[in-house]
């Protein structure tokens, strides 16, 4: 059943392209339904040729309802205004480059289909990269993809307090893992918290506000450390832009209820925050320790292929010898299965090798200067809150993925995707942007 309604979706492509040429709110629903999607992602999504039972960051060649209507999105775009480059911004060239490095490691790969999983994701997530790039460039409508994520923010929330009920100590809400909640709510909400700290009217202020405590409330229900400590150094990142390029002295006399707020949410959670951080069993740390240096054991051995794309799984089990420790360890089972190693960069440089590893770095931070950039750069339009509130955003994922390689899961790949596109088109036409020549929907 599932591969016929798949089988339907795709046959719809072509002409769900067609209509949404027709009226634009039919193209403004339609990129709601790219974003709202992933609170449910597996239940909207087929594999094929799938292993599910497979440790990796891929465990099928997935198809998600998410790509079809982004491809529609595109394919009705490019029939109203003919075809556009598919290589916007130098962002994406970069991307292109990473996704070439990462072929050699299929020389090493044990499994080339799991390698292929790995990059059949890619080319799915930049077709959300483009159908995002593009319908803000027609459209010129940001405020549909900050509600779409504030929708996300709300319904995750209210799962979590749901879950909270039932007594579930770590929540996931509606995300695969908790982990990759955290990340989702650590990225975007210093974005949400940036336009209700930079607008000075407006009843939208205070729904962003609604936004940034609920997102903020369902990342802290985790109990991820990685999430729990790098989601107030991204907020205060924010913060302390938003002083800088656009003081008032309003802004300081609103910090203080947002902290009280934030402080008093904060001691509801404190006991369990501190039994998190004070029971954590020993063995997660010293697990951690042996998955990265057994990452670093990949990399040597193969610096310029890696052990193979998504062949993490089978790589760090025997007979391979990158997991020195197990050997000392008789209490491994011989059909036992390690996990991944916990740091999304040297997941890569493992899989990878260095130049691929060389490469992700380059992707990801050329999004971060850019985000940089436009802060001073929109310092004075209504879009200020965008840069200001991502750069906050990435750097808390970017230091938390030190700690986590969740990063790679589809929805938090995904969003990445959305921002990056909003940072592209901002970065590409600013001087419109802060001169007001440009009209945008915030």
């Amino acid at each position: 059943m599932k591969y016929l309604i798949f089988l339907i979706a795709f046959m719809g492509v072509l002409p769900l392209g067609y209509i949404l040429t027709l009226n634009r709110k039919f193209m403004r629903c339609a990129f709601l339904a790219v974003l709202l999607p992933v609170m449910m992602f597996n239940q909207v999504s087929i594999n094929f040729f799938s292993h599910e039972t497979y440790r990796g960051t891929s465990r099928g060649m997935e198809v998600s309802l998410i790509y079809l209507i982004a491809a529609a999105i595109l394919i009705g775009m490019w029939i109203l205004h003919h075809k556009k480059p598919l290589l916007p911004d130098g962002g994406s060239k970069i991307y292109w480059i990473y996704f070439l490095l990462c072929i050699p490691s299929l020389i090493e790969a044990d499994n080339t289909l799991f390698s292929w999983f790995e990059l059949w994701k890619m080319i799915m997530m930049y077709i959300v990269f483009l159908c995002t790039y593009y319908y803000l460039y027609y459209t010129r409508d940001f405020n549909t993809v900050m509600l779409g994520f504030g929708i996300v923010a709300t319904v995750t929330f209210l799962s979590v307090v749901m879950q909270h009920v039932r007594g579930i100590h770590q929540a996931n809400g509606l995300f695969p893992h908790q982990n990759s909640m955290g990340m989702f709510m650590n990225l975007i909400a210093p974005v949400f918290f940036a336009y209700y700290f930079n607008r000075n009217k407006g009843w939208k202020r205070f729904l962003f506000a609604g936004f940034f405590l609920m997102a903020s409330a369902a990342c802290m229900r985790t109990y991820s450390r990685g999430a729990m400590v790098c989601l107030p150094f991204g907020c205060a990142i924010t913060t302390l832009l938003s002083l800088r390029y656009q003081f008032h002295m309003r802004k300081i006399q609103i910090l203080l209820p947002i902290f009280l707020v934030c402080f008093f949410g904060a001691l509801l959670l404190l006991p369990n925050i501190i039994k998190r951080f004070e029971n954590a069993p020993k063995e997660s740390l010293m697990t951690r320790q042996y998955l990265a240096a057994s990452a670093w054991n990949m990399m040597k051995d193969k610096p310029l292929t890696g052990v193979g794309l998504n062949n993490w799984g089978i790589k760090i089990n025997p007979p391979y010898p990158y997991c020195e420790y197990r050997y000392a360890n008789k209490r491994i089972a011989k059909d036992f299965k390690e996990g991944i190693v916990e740091t999304s960069y040297l997941l890569v440089g493992a899989e990878c090798g260095f130049l691929a590893l060389g490469a992700f770095l380059a992707w990801l931070g050329y999004y971060y200067i850019a985000a940089c950039k436009l802060v001073k750069q929109l310092r004075r339009s209504e879009l200020f809150f965008i840069p200001s509130g991502i750069v906050g955003g990435l750097t808390a994922i970017y230091a938390q993925s030190t700690l986590e390689w969740v990063m790679k899961q589809q929805v938090n790949f995904i969003q990445m995707m959305i921002l990056f596109a909003a940072l592209s088109l901002l970065l590409k036409y600013c001087k419109n942007f802060a001169s007001g020549k440009a009209e945008v929907v915030v």
